[in-house]
């Protein structure tokens, strides 16, 4: 990976775990206003707004991390020029997509023009709404950033999911081996 890549998952990280702990924070405090009676007006919006921010900047962490659901066994079951092809594709097509949903994210912000959240006025919303664009854009760099790892991956024939299953295998069996030799015998 990248050194652009590995700061790129950094970030996300840190941005999808803060707004998590926000979330959190937003959580408790609406429980507890609630039950003592004096409910925040303005609880239940910026909790959904944290939630599909936090949904977003999740989606392009895994993204990043080549995380999202797939059919890499379909792909890897083919040989290796139709896998390159369907690889191609099907990078394509994703790029094209969000490349569509960037756009679409960002010429819908001016509808928005002034108006704000209803219960926090002073938060515009087209703020809010960013989170679209800025998310479409980030899930594609993520995407280009590992794009020569996932290529070289299938070039190559190594399904990263059966790298991943044995990866945790031998861990599991390091674990084991060492708890063994640390027992009684």
């Amino acid at each position: 990976m990248s050194r652009l890549a590995r700061w790129l998952d950094i970030a996300l990280q840190a941005v999808t775990l803060f707004l998590l702990i926000v979330l959190t924070g937003v959580v408790l405090l609406g429980v507890t206003f609630r039950y003592s009676g004096n409910s925040l007006i303005w609880y239940d919006e910026i909790a959904s707004v944290l939630l599909a921010w936090i949904t977003f900047s999740g989606a392009a962490l895994a993204t990043m991390r080549n995380a999202h659901l797939g059919f890499s066994g379909l792909l890897f079951a083919l040989p290796r020029p139709s896998r390159t092809v369907l690889f191609v594709v099907v990078e394509l097509i994703f790029l094209i997509v969000f490349a569509v949903i960037g756009w679409a994210g960002w010429a819908i912000l001016d509808i928005f023009g002034n108006e704000t959240l209803i219960s926090v006025r002073f938060v515009p919303r087209s703020f809010v709404q960013s989170i679209l664009p800025v998310s479409a854009g980030l899930i594609i760099l993520a995407r280009l950033l590992t794009l020569p790892e996932r290529y070289r991956d299938v070039e190559e024939g190594l399904d990263p999911e059966q790298r991943e299953i044995e990866t945790e295998i031998a861990r599991a069996e390091t674990e084991l081996n060492a708890m063994r030799a640390g027992e009684p015998k």
